[in-house]
């Protein structure tokens, strides 16, 4: 092989790996993408649900990269996985909509979303925070 070919094949792969890295999900990415998730709304007072949504996440596996519970909003990361080598990056926004009603918002988007099949986390954590919250209600 010459030097030519070599050099050719390096830069592709340079400009190749750069588009990849460009594309990757960030926190920053995720938190401004606040109003683009999914959202469903909880007949819960905001406490209530901030917490169903932080044991979601525990029940999930999902790091809490941090929690503001003043704000509501909550970075979450996903461990990388075969359908998402990179993992994902998930921020779940809690919002007090009255002293009875929450809406959660969930924006998940995979690391490298070129190569990426990831889990549905809305739906998944949407699931998690509904059965935390029934169990709540149960009489103990």
């Amino acid at each position: 092989m010459n030097r030519r070919t070599s050099a050719g094949r390096y830069a592709a792969s340079i400009v190749v790996i750069a588009s990849l890295l460009a594309g990757c999900a960030s926190f920053d990415a995720v938190k401004q993408a606040h109003g683009q998730g999914v959202k469903r709304t909880f007949k819960q007072p905001y406490s209530v649900v901030f917490t169903a949504v932080m044991q979601a996440a525990s029940r999930k596996n999902l790091e809490i990269v941090s929690s503001a519970p003043d704000s509501g909003t909550i970075l979450l990361s996903g461990k990388a996985s075969l359908g998402s080598p990179g993992g994902e990056r998930i921020a779940v926004f809690v919002i007090r909509l009255n002293d009875s009603a929450t809406s959660v918002e969930v924006v998940a988007r995979p690391v490298i979303p070129t190569v990426s099949f990831p889990p549905d986390w809305p739906e998944l954590l949407f699931g998690e925070i509904e059965e935390s919250l029934a169990e709540q209600r149960l009489p103990r």
